[in-house]
C-alpha cells in the first residue's frame, strides 16, 4: 500500500496537495493535503513542511489527538521530528505535520474528521508507504 502526496500549491502559511492512497494499482482513497508552508526542515518542534522524499511508517499513540496514528519516517528524517498524518483544516492545525481533506480552497482542506477516518478505515495497523513528491512548489 502506498500514499503519495503531490505538492501543487502554495497558499498563505500553507502547501496543498492532491494524495492518493493505492494498494495493488487499485486507487482507495484520494483527496487533498495540508501542509505547512516551506522551507521543508528534518527538525524536530518546527511548524515546517515535510521534506520531499519517500517514506516509512510507524504506528504511534498520540496523547494530544488520543488514537494511534501514523508517523513519518525515513533514513533522513528521524521518528524524533514526530510527522504525523492527523485531522484539522487549516495551517495553524499542522504542527508540523499533514492534514487530509476532501476538498481545498485558499484558506485550507475540509471534511478532515472524515477524511482521516476513511483513511484509517484503509490503514489502521498496516505498513505502507508514503511518498512526498513537489510539483511546481
Amino acid at each position: 500500500m502506498k500514499l503519495t502526496i503531490r505538492r501543487f500549491k502554495n497558499i498563505f502559511d500553507g502547501t496543498i496537495g492532491k494524495f492518493r492512497l493505492e494498494n495493488d494499482g487499485q486507487i482507495l482513497l484520494d483527496g487533498y493535503s495540508l501542509e505547512p508552508k516551506g522551507a521543508d526542515t528534518t527538525e524536530p518542534n518546527r511548524d515546517r513542511r515535510v521534506p520531499q522524499g519517500l517514506y516509512h511508517i510507524s504506528w504511534h499513540q498520540s496523547a494530544r489527538f488520543k488514537r494511534t496514528l501514523p508517523l513519518l519516517y525515513n533514513e533522513v528524517v528521524p521518528k524524533k521530528r514526530y510527522i504525523l498524518v492527523h485531522a484539522g483544516n487549516f495551517p495553524r492545525d499542522t504542527e508540523g505535520c499533514i492534514l487530509l481533506g476532501n476538498r481545498y480552497d485558499e484558506k485550507g482542506v475540509y471534511q478532515s474528521m472524515n477524511t482521516l477516518e476513511a483513511f484509517m478505515s484503509h490503514t489502521k495497523g498496516k505498513l505502507f508507504e508514503v511518498e512526498i513528491i513537489n510539483d511546481g512548489v
